[in-house]
């Protein structure tokens, strides 16, 4: 039954904004903004005015302050700046997963990081085969990476002939590669290092780490120290996004007041309102707005600070920050010459059959294994086959790939080109054989399925 107290304005916006918030918060919308901002990329880097999307990339921005002066290309903004929210939110998920998720339990735990290592390990060595002894096998690390956003984003594409569970396993997947990814940047794509800052920002960590443990949980004292945070470890030389997952770690995951104690609190101040219901007026009267605050607080207090700020950031990440970084880091200029050059050359190769070959067989070989020895097993509903699909889909290694790409191959031009060539060759490719590949097993499943139908 409609609500009649609601004007015409305030029906229609009703109307407009669960149709409208579900679109924004869905998986695809996130992955739909990121193949967006990459087609825009595209198109305008190999355009009439391709002069302005490299100005725009590389143009200086900073600030000026007395003899103090900051400056740096938009491009670095986003990757050494914007990129560190993108891994703060990666590493708040990582350590959710670990406390409360599927690498919470043991069986799920050992089975997704089983897949994760053959994952990583497999395209690794097969871009090292085809790199070995050149200057370019500093990229052994690009193949290693899945994107997670397009990954599930593709995965919807077939959710009807998938079970549930393999989504859920593939995210899974995916953050123990992403563990994995933080760990190649942080420890191989770190040139020189300055122990001072380094130190400076290790001690920066361990005060996070007492705070949390003392209880501190204003997100404004963790915003100001995680900045000092992504500073001393930018000056150090280990990439900055780095520090974006150490913050991450120490955001608290327990609540300030255990869940019964909170709820009874709550019960008591709701039905001190419900009482005098006909009075209430938030706005006019101190008692009831009192109240008011006094739930909203109390809710604040019974969830935690991870949760929290995972939610704040989910939108702005995968809505605004990776949309921009596929922006200003996918526009690669090719033609047609150029584009076969860049896929036979070494590191096209190595990037491609990484991805699309080495995912493929490092994941299900390793599942296969692990079933084949009882090292981990399998969620409900999910099968080797299920696996297969996924290992094939998990070669879109589009934003992680792209991203080591451009550290591995700084002021390397013409590598860095066929590696950004490459990974979006190799993440198409390993897209529609993952779909072609899931339809096709579906197919047979539901002919074999109609076969056997009795008559």
């Amino acid at each position: 039954m409609p609500n009649d107290s609601k004007n015409i304005l305030n029906r229609g916006l009703d109307y407009m904004h669960d149709p409208f918030s579900n679109f924004m918060r869905a998986q695809t919308t996130s992955s739909l903004f990121l193949l967006v901002s990459t087609i825009i990329a595209l198109w305008w880097a190999n355009s009439a005015y391709s002069a302005t999307y490299l100005n725009l990339v590389h143009t200086p921005i900073g600030i000026s302050l007395g003899n103090f002066e900051l400056q740096t290309s938009l491009k670095h903004i986003i990757n050494d700046g914007l990129m560190v929210i993108f891994f703060l939110l990666l590493g708040l998920e990582i350590k959710r997963e670990v406390l409360a998720g599927d690498l919470a339990e043991p069986k799920n735990r050992h089975m997704l990081i089983f897949c994760a290592i053959g994952g990583m390990v497999v395209p690794a060595g097969i871009y090292s085969l085809f790199n070995w002894g050149q200057d370019s096998l500093i990229g052994w690390g690009i193949p290693m990476a899945t994107d997670t956003a397009f990954a599930l984003g593709v995965l919807t594409i077939v959710r009807k002939h998938i079970p549930t569970s393999l989504l859920a396993f593939i995210v899974g997947l995916s953050i123990v590669d992403d563990v994995g990814a933080i760990l190649v940047i942080a420890v191989f794509y770190t040139q020189e290092i300055s122990v001072m800052y380094l130190s400076c920002a290790v001690v920066l960590f361990a005060f996070l780490v007492a705070a949390n443990y003392a209880g501190i949980r204003q997100p404004l004292f963790y915003i100001i120290i995680g900045l000092a945070t992504w500073w001393m470890m930018l000056q150090s030389g280990v990439h900055p996004t780095v520090a974006g997952v150490a913050i991450a770690l120490t955001a608290p995951a327990r609540s300030m007041l255990g869940s019964g104690r909170s709820l009874e609190k709550a019960k008591t101040t709701i039905t001190s309102m419900q009482k005098e219901i006909e009075k209430v007026d938030v706005l006019a009267s101190r008692q009831d707005h009192k109240q008011v605050l006094e739930i909203r607080d109390l809710a604040e207090n019974a969830g935690t600070p991870l949760r929290r700020w995972e939610d704040v950031l989910h939108l702005p990440v995968a809505l605004f920050i990776l949309p921009l970084f596929a922006l200003v880091n996918a526009g690669v200029v090719f033609n047609f010459s150029s584009f076969v050059e860049s896929l036979s050359d070494p590191v096209g190769l190595g990037i491609i059959s990484g991805l699309v070959v080495g995912k493929f067989i490092g994941i299900s070989g390793a599942c296969w294994l692990a079933l084949r020895y009882k090292i981990g097993c399998l969620p409900e509903g999910i099968n080797l086959q299920h696996v297969i699909g996924a290992s094939l889909i998990a070669g879109i290694g589009f934003t992680m790939s792209t991203f080591i790409a451009t550290l591995g191959f700084d002021g390397q031009a013409e590598h860095l080109h066929n590696a950004k060539t490459s990974v979006l060759v190799a993440s198409v490719l390993s897209a529609i054989l993952g779909v072609l590949y899931i339809r096709v097993v579906a197919s047979k499943k539901s002919n074999k399925s109609i076969n056997s139908t009795p008559k």
